[in-house]
């Protein structure tokens, strides 16, 4: 057996077999939690990374802070993985175009407008979110209209047989025809070949237009008159304001990718695919949060997106090895999707952990509506829950209900001398009540490695559907530190 089977053990916490964790596990989601210093990357975060990479799956590492691509160059060192990891990073040749790969991709779904429309969209709000400038629900009239423009835009673009770059959207846009007369214009000179021509030279709009018109089959023709409509009427003649704003929010969301490293490494050519990682590769995002700040959000936002479709997409045996996401410091990579890609996660032998804080760096964090519902079902998803040392009194109090109460037995005594103390008597009484199996304090007491806790950590573990060997839903785990 080995661990394309849902029952392998990956770590053994004790020689009874109620005490493995196992591939089945590993599957359903791992969120990891810890305060600072409390170990869970040395304790729990190594092992678990470990535990993959010695059973060959492939996989997808973020990063948020400096040092985490050679944290995972140690783990591949030590666990005999180093041919298998790709450092994707600045001024390397490794590139992904999202755009071409989206477009071009094999399988069923690819080349859909609405798709790049909607990734583009995605991908920006998560932007807003490390900047601090979340959009409003008021805000819904704006991002319909730059939905049907992005969506027109690209359309275009395909039905002129050019390349579908950001460059290209953002000089359609600025070449766009404003006012009824580019309409009025175009209609007199129709019949005129060299005056389009003319024209056509001078605006790269009209280009797209003309070479649609030239190149349009029989069933592209709705589109078509959707995006001539558009072009010509539509977004000519609206209110110059309304146009402007649009305008803007439009160049505002292709204004990342017109510089540095997105545009070196994500507006170019194509050399690393997520489906590497389906063959065992380990491709690790060096591009630190920290260092990068919203460019590298952006940067591993758009692959870790694309993976995870991919993931969804792939077609599993039972001889597929699974693939794992790895996120630490998962607050600012959170987002709905991954509540989404956690339902299925299981059937593609998707294995996702999360590592952080504590539940309030979720909360605040998390943007749009009804915040505490997308975290409740995003941490749902996650069956596997790992607790270590932490002083945040929200995440301690929510992981003590998680772990849930039992009926404990209490006993109480009294005791009763009479005078000169001569007689004495004594009574014991017992009473069954329900209590919590773990009180919030015992999180804040657990050991965190280091020398003064002679480099053991520990952590309080529970997954779905497992008893362990002392008919408990919950293990104290104790892991060792090894700095090697």
């Amino acid at each position: 057996m080995n661990a394309s089977n849902l029952n392998f053990p990956l770590i053994k916490f004790s020689d009874d077999q109620n005490d493995w964790w196992r591939v089945r596990h590993a599957v359903e989601g791992v969120q990891i939690f810890g305060g600072i210093g409390s170990g869970k990357t040395t304790g729990s975060g190594k092992a678990i990374a470990h535990s993959f990479l010695r059973n060959g799956f492939g996989g997808l590492v973020l990063c948020t802070k400096p040092g985490e691509a050679d944290l995972w160059q140690g783990y591949a060192k030590k666990t005999g993985r180093e041919k298998d990891f790709i450092f994707f990073k600045e001024k390397d040749r490794w590139k992904f175009n999202f755009l071409n790969y989206e477009i071009n991709r094999e399988g069923r779904g690819a080349n859909q407008t609405i798709n790049i429309t909607e990734l583009f969209i995605t991908i920006f709000k998560m932007g807003q979110r490390i900047s601090g400038s979340n959009a409003h629900e008021s805000e819904s009239f704006w991002e319909n209209a730059l939905k049907r423009c992005l969506n027109r835009t690209i359309d275009l673009l395909k039905l002129a047989k050019e390349e579908v770059t950001v460059y290209n959207m953002v000089k359609l846009i600025n070449h766009s025809p404003e006012g009824i007369d580019a309409y009025n214009h175009l209609v007199e000179i129709s019949d005129d070949d060299k005056k389009i021509q003319e024209w056509a030279h001078v605006n790269y709009c009209i280009k797209c237009l003309n070479n649609a018109i030239e190149n349009v089959q029989v069933n592209e023709q709705p589109i078509f008159d959707l995006v001539y409509s558009y072009f010509l009427k539509e977004f000519a003649t609206i209110d110059p304001r309304t146009r402007n704003s649009i305008k803007e929010s439009f160049l505002g969301y292709c204004e990342p990718f017109l510089i540095g490293i997105l545009k070196d490494h994500f507006s170019q050519e194509t050399t690393i695919l997520p489906e590497d990682t389906f063959n065992g590769k380990v491709i690790v995002l060096d591009f630190p949060v920290k260092d990068y700040l919203v460019a590298g959000l952006y940067a591993q936002s758009i692959f870790k997106h694309l993976w995870q479709q991919a993931v969804e997409r792939r077609k599993v045996t039972k001889e597929t090895l699974p693939v794992f996401l790895w996120v630490d410091e998962s607050q600012y990579f959170v987002n709905e999707y991954d509540t989404i890609f956690q339902t299925t996660a299981r059937s593609s032998k998707a294995c996702t952990v999360f590592l952080t804080q504590n539940i309030s760096n979720y909360y605040s964090q998390m943007g749009g509506a009804q915040i505490s519902a997308k975290v409740d079902s995003l941490l749902g998803n996650l069956s596997t829950k790992i607790f270590h040392g932490n002083n945040d009194a929200v995440t301690n109090e929510w992981a003590s209900r998680l772990i849930g109460q039992t009926i404990i037995a209490l006993e109480g005594g009294s005791q009763q001398k009479t005078m000169f103390d001569i007689n004495t008597t004594y009574g014991k009484s017992f009473s069954k009540q329900l209590m919590h199996q773990i009180l919030p304090v015992e999180f804040t007491n657990l050991a965190s490695g280091g020398e003064y806790f002679n480099y053991f950590v520990e952590a309080f573990i529970t997954t779905r559907g497992i008893t362990w060997s002392d008919n408990n839903n919950f293990w104290k785990a104790t892991f060792e530190q090894d700095f090697d």
